[in-house]
């Protein structure tokens, strides 16, 4: 390769020097004011004054127009929001991801003037800037009300932020803010999925409830014979096999129980991949809703758990609400490994149930829980590449000995494996 010659080489190294930026945020200042039509405005006006200062009397004319516009334009939208005061509002309490959802807007006027232009920016997420929607007017003197439709793809509990009524009426030169009150939030639940019956679920803390279970007990389907011993009930009574073995026998119930189960959740950010609704934290918090909505439907108790978060097991549609507004709110740093959540009395205590923990293959769990690991637990794994680009570190999930109950590889292999991955699912309780 051919050395660049001495003058080539001096014009890259002024070119470089003449566009770095030794003040960036001097210049970042510098194009918020120029970089819109204001501080175009306030341009044109300099050089107006300008030009009639060494050039002729007409620049001033120029100016004092330019100066008219600029002080019209932003005092304009000043004045309007003054006289305006609004309340935002939802046609609903609550929510799925991408479910359409009514936002209603009540705005007052109180002006003897048409307030124009109108827009609410931010509290949906994405660019803050962005307009979430357009008003034409609000009419002198009177209530308006105004209702669009928006389409929520990200959990949480919205608006997100505070929303802003803005205005930029007239010339658009300058958009003055005012914060809108805020009635009753929405809670945005993460999407879920149809998912495969409870796995078997030992301990002594099942209570009765409507989950058939193929373990003995006093109601449900037959599962077998036994001979009789006082107190049982004389309805349960096999008349033929006690006729045939000159003895009375009994039928065996199955066993109508409440599963008691936690979900454990790796809500830690190192431990996962991707960004946005595809990344594997976004895809974890969506396993365990769906796990939690399906099997409390079925009738189990489920609790949840994550780093500095615990919700005790119980049951019903309450429960569901709970656990699904829990996964809702969840915040965006939780800086707790899952080695410390598993290491916590909450779940170290948990042992007259099932406890099923949601990672990924990237996590740092290491040993941290050994002696939960057994038939007690079973572990949901995600693949953090198949979700994002891969990160770096990490060991293999769970704990030494414990393989995965669950592996889910990809987005697309989630709905399915969540719904027939494991045996019970597959052939059956």
């Amino acid at each position: 390769m051919k050395a660049l010659a001495p003058g080539f080489r001096s014009w890259r190294w002024l070119r470089a020097a003449a566009t770095y930026d030794f003040f960036p945020s001097f210049s970042t200042r510098v194009r918020a004011w120029v970089y819109n039509p204001l501080g175009i405005l306030m341009c044109a006006g300099v050089a107006s004054l300008l030009c009639g200062f060494f050039l002729h009397a007409q620049g001033f004319i120029l100016a004092g127009g330019v100066a008219a516009v600029a002080v019209l334009g932003v005092l304009w939208p000043v004045a309007a929001l003054r006289g305006l005061s609004g309340s935002l509002g939802f046609d609903r309490p609550r929510a799925e991801e991408g479910d359409e959802v009514g936002v209603i807007l009540t705005l007052r006027n109180r002006l003897p003037v048409a307030a124009w232009g109108l827009a609410v920016r931010g509290g949906f997420g994405g660019d803050p800037a962005r307009a979430v929607a357009g008003i034409t007017a609000a009419p002198a003197r009177r209530v308006a009300v105004c209702r669009w439709l928006v389409v929520l793809t990200h959990r949480g509990v919205y608006p997100l932020a505070p929303p802003r009524l803005t205005s930029g009426f007239p010339f658009g030169l300058w958009d003055h803010a005012r914060c809108l009150t805020v009635g009753e939030r929405l809670v945005v639940w993460p999407r879920t999925y149809p998912v495969g019956p409870v796995p078997p679920v030992g301990g002594d803390r099942q209570v009765e409830g409507i989950v058939s279970r193929n373990k003995v007990g006093t109601n449900g389907d037959v599962v077998g014979v036994r001979p009789y011993r006082r107190g049982d009930s004389l309805r349960r009574i096999h008349w033929g096999q006690s006729a045939k073995h000159d003895r009375l026998v009994v039928c065996e119930l199955q066993s109508n129980s409440r599963p008691l189960i936690q979900l454990v959740l790796d809500a830690d950010p190192r431990a996962h991949s991707g960004s946005g609704a595809d990344g594997s934290r976004e895809w974890a918090v969506r396993v365990v809703a769906s796990l939690a909505k399906g099997w409390l439907a079925a009738g189990a108790r489920v609790g949840l758990a994550w780093g500095g978060f615990d919700l005790p097991p119980a049951s019903g549609m309450a429960q569901t609400c709970a656990v699904l507004d829990a996964l809702a709110g969840l915040p965006d740093v939780v800086d707790q490994p899952l080695t410390d959540v598993l290491a916590c009395p909450v779940c170290r205590g948990f042992r007259d149930g099932l406890q099923v923990v949601v990672t990924t293959d990237r996590t740092q769990a290491g040993d941290g829980c050994g002696a939960c690991a057994g038939e007690s637990q079973r572990w949901v794994v995600l693949s953090a590449d198949g979700f994002g680009a891969p990160a770096s570190g990490g060991q293999p999930a769970g704990p030494s000995g414990a393989e995965a109950w669950l592996r889910i590889g990809s987005p697309a292999e989630a709905p399915a494996l969540l719904r027939g991955g494991w045996r019970e699912a597959r052939h059956g309780s």
